[in-house]
């Protein structure tokens, strides 16, 4: 495995990653996070602790920039394309759940917006991935 080239993507991916993510938590976000953390407020902290958020988000985005780079992922084209269905279909799973557990938390506005959201973030992730692993070509 080259450590560089994965490295390289997967910190390219993860800033455009999180530029999208800081850009949508205050669009939409916020306020859908404050309100709940409001109402639970022994279970939710807000403003979130992106200690570990980022922890788990650099692991997490090596981790798809080696899976990226498995798949053939080798262009910008590939890679947004590639990062859209992942990212939207992983946040349907998991919004899906949330919603069955958590209805009222996570109500059927929220996930659509939040997939919508999600499949773009994943795209322009997927994008800088797919065109930093081409470099290595």
């Amino acid at each position: 495995m080259n450590f560089k080239k994965i490295g390289i993507a997967g910190v390219l991916g993860f800033f455009s990653m999180a530029f999208v993510g800081v850009l949508t938590f205050e669009l939409f976000y916020k306020n859908h996070m404050g309100a709940m953390a409001e109402q639970y407020s022994n279970v939710i902290t807000f403003p979130p602790n992106m200690g570990p958020a980022m922890l788990g988000g650099i692991f997490y985005i090596c981790v798809i920039s080696y899976i990226y780079d498995r798949m053939g992922v080798d262009s910008a084209q590939s890679g947004a394309i590639t990062g859209a269905w992942f990212g939207a279909a992983k946040w349907i799973f998991i919004d899906t759940q949330w919603m069955a557990l958590m209805p009222k938390l996570f109500p059927i506005d929220y996930v659509v917006v939040d997939v919508a959201i999600s499949a773009v973030m994943y795209a322009l992730s997927g994008a800088a991935i797919g065109w930093a692993l081409n470099r290595f070509k």
